[in-house]
């Protein structure tokens, strides 16, 4: 488990966001500017006996572990939405979808992918029988307890903390193995959009295609020139270098991250995600 935690990489800092202002006193309004005070052992004890009320689920230990750990806030926050549940609704829905395993890491995987709530919304309604959940639900589920999007300010850095923190866990390595060898392996893109029924457009698929050839071109090149022949010489493949040498346009997706154009989506270049709201 992690030492110390930073408290913007919390997927469900919006979530520990509206507990304290409700443990504050602060009048909820949306779109109201917060600040924050200090975050003692009073405010873990409360933090902590509200997140107890979830249900028994992988995101619920999570959170609880994080809890340990986390960073006290500094600054201000915003709420766009306090409401933990709609007015006269029988079942908390957030706390639906995080106690139903199948439904929660599918949502998450999603949403780590930078799918939007409508995305997630059609993608799941194929998927769970007896579909109870409508998009309100997921978009603020994602908003309150997984908002892992990098269009919300989910950094790399944040990411990479998070996932460091379940790997650091064995509990939590069991209970995540399902987004661990998911969204969160070393699977292409277009893997990653096979496993989670992610629809691509016709330009998608040829510059996912594209890229499989250009990486498996790479590895061919690379493995020529250790090659040896019968007499013990080294040789390489002079055709594949000037291969990819006409075809310059076959970026590798490794290349590509940081570039101006790209916003650091796995999925993102052709257009895949977007906002929760």
């Amino acid at each position: 488990m992690s030492a110390s935690y930073a408290w913007e990489a919390n997927p469900a800092s919006k979530y520990f966001d509206i507990l304290l202002a409700i443990f504050w006193d602060y009048p909820l309004v949306m779109h109201k500017t917060y600040q924050y005070k200090s975050f003692g052992r009073e405010e873990r004890a409360y933090l902590r006996k509200e997140i107890e009320k979830l249900p028994n689920s992988p995101l619920r230990e999570l959170l609880l572990s994080i809890l340990k750990v986390v960073q006290p806030p500094i600054g201000s926050f915003k709420l766009k939405s306090f409401k933990l549940r709609d007015d006269g609704d029988k079942l908390v829905h957030t706390h639906e979808i995080m106690a139903d395993p199948h439904v929660f890491f599918r949502v998450a995987s999603l949403a780590w992918l930078n799918a939007d709530s409508v995305a997630i919304f059609t993608n799941l309604n194929l998927h769970v029988l007896n579909m109870i959940y409508k998009e309100k639900h997921i978009s603020r589920f994602i908003y309150q307890f997984w908002n892992t999007g990098s269009q919300h300010g989910y950094s790399t850095k944040s990411r990479t903390a998070l996932i460091a923190h379940i790997r650091a866990s064995e509990s939590l390595l069991n209970k995540f193995k399902p987004i661990i060898e998911g969204a969160w392996s070393d699977l292409t893109p277009l893997e990653l959009a096979k496993i989670y029924d992610i629809p691509l457009k016709h330009e998608q698929i040829k510059a996912l295609n594209n890229q499989t050839i250009q990486n498996g071109r790479l590895t061919m090149f690379a493995d020529s020139k250790r090659l040896k022949t019968t007499e013990g010489k080294q040789t390489s493949t002079k055709f594949l270098d000037s291969t990819l040498r006409m075809q310059a346009d076959l970026i590798d997706h490794e290349d590509r991250e940081g570039h101006s154009s790209d916003s650091g989506d796995l999925l993102s270049f052709g257009g895949i995600g977007g906002d929760n709201d």
